[in-house]
């Protein structure tokens, strides 16, 4: 990990998607880092684990998911980033802060760009929010991308 806190210092960055139009404002300024600096991207996206309870088996589908996630993530390398051979796509299991965190840990990137929904009080306290937990648990540098 880069000890410089600052940004043209940065060589590796992690960009967490969910594929959703907030995401997308968060690729876009990956984007640009990457054209101004041509540093490494990692774009990551985080799979909810198969059930497998009673009645419900989803593996097959979690299966497919994945699959579909991992070339949805090519796609965006390929259409979006200047320099595509700088950009690994990673489709992993877990819960998104816990992964996210933990993903940024193991490849020691210099920060986490993510968005932000923007919501506050009820909608807030009832969906929580990834990038909260990501600001407080990341061991790296972390960009909020609000949309």
């Amino acid at each position: 990990m880069a000890t410089s806190s600052h940004p043209h210092a940065w060589r590796k960055l992690l960009v967490p998607t969910d594929f959703s139009d907030s995401a997308r404002v968060a690729l876009e300024t990956a984007v640009e880092m990457q054209r101004h600096s041509g540093l490494e991207v990692l774009l990551l996206h985080v799979a909810e684990p198969a059930y497998q309870g009673l009645r419900v088996q989803t593996a097959e589908l979690h299966s497919q998911m994945r699959h579909e996630a991992a070339e949805m993530l090519k796609k965006l390398a390929v259409e979006l980033f200047p320099d595509a051979a700088k950009v690994r796509v990673l489709v992993k299991d877990g819960r998104p802060a816990e992964v996210i965190c933990q993903t940024a840990k193991e490849e020691q990137v210099d920060a986490i760009v993510i968005p932000t929904h923007g919501h506050s009080g009820l909608k807030h306290a009832l969906l929580g929010s990834v990038t909260d937990k990501v600001v407080r648990q990341a061991s790296c540098h972390v960009l909020i991308v609000k949309d």
